[in-house]
């Protein structure tokens, strides 16, 4: 046995083994670009009431105005200003009672309640990386341990195959497990940069759960938010002179010490205030990512009480940056509105190549059909595959249909997601296997289907006709992107039903 053999082997093995974690990884991850557009949509009462965005600064104005008459006392302040992704502003505080969250109107000051409880699109960035519900630690760490079986997958994939140019330029179609092979070669070259970046970036951002014990001599058990700020900046910002005095300046002295705009076309993005009204507090104000892949955005900071502007020198050294560009890549944040669309189609271009690689792994074992291994790969590739998009699709439809006043709504959307995606098993353990396909794809596209149009019905301020009317495209393009969903799913049935129902063998 060669070289190239033990890799395909390898190839073979270690790809099935976390072929339906990387799935549910990369196709949660995919929609996560998504999750501040998918957050507006999902809370439209409150969103379908900005109209426009004109300044950042003014929202910022707007929102320590209101923090300062309402959390005086709190230890911290930190606010999400309002931009054309989400046109609202997002305060959060902290006090002796716990932490608190709120959406404000940015124009008017005015807290927008009532406000639906509900995750929204973090449901799928909370599942992409902590397999929620599982603990955070637990569910990181098992992301992690598939990242290392995924990478070792991914570089075995490209040994085994030594004719990759030529293969990237052939596909057989109507061949059976010819075209599968094909789809998965294609498909893995035009992803194969995306999936070992994002493959490696993910678990260099883990790193700390997967290799914890240099972390834990020098700094501790409690010590990874030291580390972090530590590979941010070189020192914390301090007032340079003792102020006594516990009323922080009027924010217009800070304003006009900003840019309203910065040399990479950066606008404010968020400012926090440690330890307001009182004689040590210090104010910051971060600039979006604009143009920027590692995490240093310009940043301020000020003494509160003095407006005086201190220096916090960033850590610059050749690890921190490669810690910091990193994050960029992987979590996209630099990304405009197109360079995400690209990301996420990458990531859904590479579940086509997982499923072409399991269907293979089928078709090369149909003498052994029969067998309980055969089978329970069967059973796992229908639940993930299918199931998933199901479930998504009815998580977001219960978040339309769910009353926006009712308790514990974010829980019952959640549960719906669980219960939708494990009755998708009862279709292919109660029907024939290409019933059960034709029958998910047919209940997926209606489910798709419906989205936009129970709008009209439960929320007609935030429907696609009056969005689309008033030029809110951060609501209107969630609907349209569930309608172009639904007719590739339409696609997929109709393709279905030709190869397999002409020939009668839907039965």
């Amino acid at each position: 046995m060669n070289f190239r053999q033990i890799q395909a082997i390898v190839h073979s093995w270690f790809g099935i083994v976390v072929l339906w974690g990387i799935f549910f990884i990369f196709f949660t991850g995919s929609v996560a670009y998504f999750r501040t557009e998918l957050n507006v949509w999902a809370q439209p009462e409150a969103m379908s009431r900005i109209q426009h965005i004109p300044s950042t600064q003014q929202f910022a104005q707007t929102a320590f105005d209101y923090l300062n008459q309402h959390a005086e006392d709190a230890k911290r302040w930190r606010v999400t200003v309002a931009n054309e992704r989400m046109p609202v502003n997002l305060l959060q505080w902290q006090d002796e009672n716990g932490r608190h969250q709120q959406l404000q109107n940015p124009l008017t000051g005015d807290l927008l309640n009532p406000v639906r409880d509900t995750l929204g699109g973090d449901l799928f960035f909370k599942l992409h990386y902590t397999l929620y519900p599982l603990p955070s630690k637990i569910g990181s760490f098992i992301v992690a341990i598939i990242s290392i079986i995924f990478l070792i997958s991914l570089i075995s994939g490209i040994i085994t195959h030594k004719k990759i140019i030529k293969e990237f330029f052939v596909f057989r179609s109507y061949k059976g497990q010819r075209s599968l092979l094909d789809l998965h070669h294609i498909t893995g070259i035009v992803t194969f940069p995306f999936y070992l970046i994002m493959g490696f970036t993910g678990l260099l951002i883990l790193f700390y759960l997967v290799l914890p014990w240099g972390l834990s001599q020098h700094y501790g058990k409690a010590g990874i938010p030291q580390f972090y700020n530590e590979m941010q900046y070189i020192e914390m910002a301090k007032p340079s002179t003792s102020s006594s005095s516990k009323t922080m300046q009027p924010f217009k002295k800070f304003i006009e010490q900003l840019p309203a705009q910065t040399q990479t076309g950066a606008f404010l993005d968020k400012f926090e205030v440690r330890k307001p009204n009182t004689a040590d507090a210090v104010i910051s104000f971060e600039y979006n990512y604009k143009n920027i892949i590692t995490l240093n955005t310009p940043q301020y900071f000020f003494a509160a009480n003095t407006a005086e502007l201190l220096e916090q020198p960033r850590n610059l050294s050749a690890v921190a940056q490669l810690a910091s560009s990193t994050y960029g890549i992987h979590l996209g944040y630099f990304a405009s509105m197109w360079m995400r669309f690209i990301l996420s189609c990458m990531g859904i271009i590479g579940c086509v190549m997982l499923i072409a690689g399991a269907l293979l792994w089928q078709k090369k074992r149909i003498k052994a059909q029969n067998h309980f291994s055969y089978k329970l790969v069967q059973q796992l590739n229908f639940f993930t595959f299918l199931g998933l998009p199901l479930a998504s699709a009815a998580y977001l439809f219960a978040g339309r249909i769910l009353p926006a006043t009712f308790e514990s709504r974010s829980s019952y959307e959640v549960a719906t997601f669980f219960m939708i995606w494990i009755l998708s098993l009862l279709f292919s353990l109660t029907l024939s296997v290409r019933k059960a396909i034709l029958s998910l794809l047919i209940i997926t596209a209606l489910v798709l289907l419906m989205i936009p149009i129970i709008s009209f019905i439960t929320v007609p301020e935030a429907s696609l006709l009056n969005s689309t009317v008033h030029g809110q495209w951060w609501l209107a393009g969630v609907d349209l992107a569930f309608l172009l969903l639904a007719l590739a799913y339409i696609a997929a049935i109709l393709f279905y039903l030709k190869k397999f129902k002409v020939s009668g063998e839907i039965k």
